[in-house]
């Protein structure tokens, strides 16, 4: 090979690595994002807990910029904030939120709970009854995330059997936001029973291709899920991850 030829074999080469490097950042602020999301999330990180880039940085063995880059994605999610001089903040909640929250999604999944009567099939019946059998122990946080994740899986598979894709999108949206109150409620008390109950009530309800029944139920159960996280919260000694 003439030293043409190698030099300019050599030149792609030189040009690929920033991009290279910069694929490198993307994939590191990615894990750093999804791993920092799921603490948020599953009250690893609780509401109102402030933490800074150096310090996430050294936890994650990475440098400050995907935690940086990480960060900025979660603050426009809304679930960090930024204080000048003193770092970034887990977004506190509020029953304020919460009620926001609850009435929204109940509208939605009355809606979605409606249309999947029509469209639903019996294959995704038998996955809404399989998710509807989840229980857990509350001293075990592995077995409160799996319960938390089947009840998501739960609700957002009713959203997808509507065949409304925005509804849907919306729905992930607005369960993503009630998570947080979830893993803190589900941890001062046992739903097992309750949300067992109400979730085969749906499933039967969506058997028969009964959308009023499934509309009535579907409220119903949000309605109890959101007095009985009210009550658990408010009666919690740590009332500092909620703010009234």
């Amino acid at each position: 090979m003439s030293s043409a030829t190698a030099k300019m074999t050599a030149t792609p080469t030189k040009a690929e690595a920033p991009a290279k490097r910069r694929k490198k950042t993307e994939s590191l602020t990615e894990r750093v994002y999804a791993m920092l999301r799921t603490e948020i999330l599953t009250c690893v990180l609780e509401p109102g807990r402030e933490v800074s880039e150096a310090e996430l940085a050294e936890r994650f063995d990475v440098s400050k910029t995907p935690v940086r880059e990480a960060l900025a994605h979660l603050r426009s999610e809304g679930l960090v904030r930024t204080f000048p001089r003193r770092g970034y903040q887990v977004v506190p909640v509020t029953f304020g939120d919460m009620n926001e929250l609850f009435d929204l999604r109940t509208i939605l999944e009355a809606g979605a709970a409606e249309l999947a009567c029509q469209r639903i099939t019996d294959a995704e019946i038998d996955n809404l009854n399989r998710l509807a059998d989840v229980v857990y122990d509350r001293s075990e946080q592995p077995s409160l995330k799996r319960f938390v994740q089947a009840n998501r899986d739960f609700h957002i598979a009713i959203a997808k059997a509507s065949g409304n894709e925005r509804l849907y999108q919306l729905l992930s949206r607005q369960i993503d936001e009630l998570e947080r109150f979830f893993f803190l409620g589900a941890r001062l008390r046992d739903v097992s029973n309750e949300t067992q109950s109400d979730h085969h009530a749906i499933v039967e309800a969506l058997r028969k291709r009964d959308p009023g029944a499934a509309r009535e139920i579907m409220i119903r159960h949000n309605e109890v899920t959101r007095q009985g996280l009210f009550q658990a919260l408010a009666s919690s000694r740590n009332m500092g991850n909620i703010a009234l």
